[in-house]
């Protein structure tokens, strides 16, 4: 099942289900994703949005391969995801980064299955470094920096791989509202220079309609594709022009619907 010309990932009919084991040896079930379908174009920036337990997450660790899916297809580049490999980087809220080890090794740990020699793996890893503004930084552990220049950290080791798909689990989730602003706009910029594809998980409508080419919004649990919305803004782009505040409106009301909140978006215009 090839993928379609111009697409670098594409999702085919995908359901998920959870069994639990019950008492007295009775399975309960939990479908989390339902029949999901949708693409993304080759250099694209997609994010996924939706209510709690819609099944954002869950999605996109399927695509990462560390989830198995109950039946449909997960395809990248016309092949089968099946499991963990370097085509993927992925980015968590946590930073996910080894706290015994410098910044550099941190990065040099994406790079592990890469085989470059010691010298060009040095290279690499500098370029990084200056990717994510973290020059003078490669002797630091974790501890010593703060949580944005950690999840600076975190995406210059998911592009160690020079993986062909980026997945970011609500990476700056965790941050505060400053931190949160400035890493949005630093990794839009980081994402033009590199045209990486990206699939990008968040709750928030505002950094959703800030970041994305397209939005895909999911329903509540079982999560389906509710409905999407392209996101025609010149970049840069600045949350208090009419035009942003109007596509703002636009994605609030659709993931309100999905929701079940019917046109009420006032929990949703973050």
């Amino acid at each position: 099942m090839p993928t379609a010309p111009g697409n670098k990932l594409e999702i085919k009919n995908v359901f998920k289900t959870f069994v639990t084991e019950g008492s007295f040896g009775s399975n309960r079930e939990t479908v989390a994703l339902e029949d999901v379908n949708f693409h993304i174009r080759e250099g694209e920036f997609v994010t996924l949005i939706g209510p709690s337990g819609s099944g954002k997450s869950t999605l996109l660790m399927i695509i990462a391969g560390l989830f198995d899916k109950t039946s449909g297809d997960v395809l990248l580049d016309g092949k089968q995801v099946v499991e963990p490999g370097i085509d993927r980087g992925v980015v968590f809220q946590d930073f996910a980064l080894f706290p015994w080890l410098t910044v550099e090794d941190n990065i040099r740990f994406g790079l592990r299955k890469r085989g470059l020699s010691r010298a060009e793996a040095d290279a690499t890893i500098a370029e990084l470094l200056e990717l994510v503004s973290l020059t003078g930084f490669g002797k630091h552990r974790p501890h010593e920096l703060s949580g944005g220049m950690k999840q600076r950290v975190a995406i210059a080791r998911a592009f160690a791989g020079d993986p062909e798909l980026l997945l970011m689990d609500e990476p700056f989730g965790a941050l505060d509202a400053q931190t949160r602003s400035s890493l949005q706009r630093e990794f839009q910029e980081i994402w033009q220079r590199t045209g990486k594809t990206v699939l990008f998980v968040t709750h928030s409508v505002r950094e959703a309609v800030y970041l994305s080419d397209r939005v895909i919004v999911l329903s509540s649990r079982p999560g389906r594709v509710a409905s999407e919305v392209t996101i025609d803004l010149p970049r840069p782009r600045a949350v208090f022009d009419p035009e942003f505040a109007e596509v703002e409106r636009q994605v609030a009301m659709e993931l309100a619907a999905a929701s079940g909140s019917g046109s009420d978006i006032s929990a949703f215009s973050d």
